[in-house]
């Protein structure tokens, strides 16, 4: 009986935490401490919110219900390994590029879209990777974004040569 109550309150508690991402938009994600920073590649221009913590990158886009365009997300990893994702209540459609410690993009997923119920797949990058970027699906077939492009860090800027 003790194990049902408990967890009673953890569903709940998770649930009132979805509600609450869902409705805060973005402000909320720049509370958990994302950054900004600018992707360039192929004469368009990206801005990325960073996510560099375990906590940050648990959460990344998940519970979010619109990307604008020109907006995704920059997961950086502790490690260079093979990354491995799920779109586990991540409802916006996503093309993913993993990128080597080098600023190599070493592999491509395309318009990978949301798992309503596990178990769901998991998502792999071909090669180790450093880095993943999130945008929304369309954008790598629509810019010609390949694997083997190089990526140089600058600042607050990614440019994809």
């Amino acid at each position: 009986m003790y194990a049902i109550k408990n967890s009673k309150k953890i569903l709940l508690s998770f649930l009132l935490l979805a509600i609450s991402l869902s409705s805060q938009g973005e402000e909320k994600y720049k509370k958990f401490g994302y950054g900004q920073l600018v992707f360039i590649a192929h004469n368009f221009t990206i801005e990325v919110e960073v996510a560099s913590t375990k906590r940050q990158r648990t959460i990344g886009l998940m519970f979010r219900e619109y990307l604008a365009p020109n907006k995704g997300m920059l997961f950086v990893f502790d490690e260079e390994v093979i990354q491995r994702v799920w779109m586990r209540n991540t409802f916006i459609p996503l093309d993913i590029i993993y990128i080597s410690a080098e600023g190599k993009i070493v592999s491509i997923l395309k318009d990978l879209k949301s798992c309503d119920k596990e178990p769901c797949p998991i998502h792999s990058s071909n090669k180790k990777a450093k880095y993943m970027l999130e945008i929304n699906a369309g954008i790598v077939d629509e810019k010609g974004i390949a694997v083997a492009e190089k990526i140089n860090f600058s600042g607050s800027n990614i440019v994809i040569k």
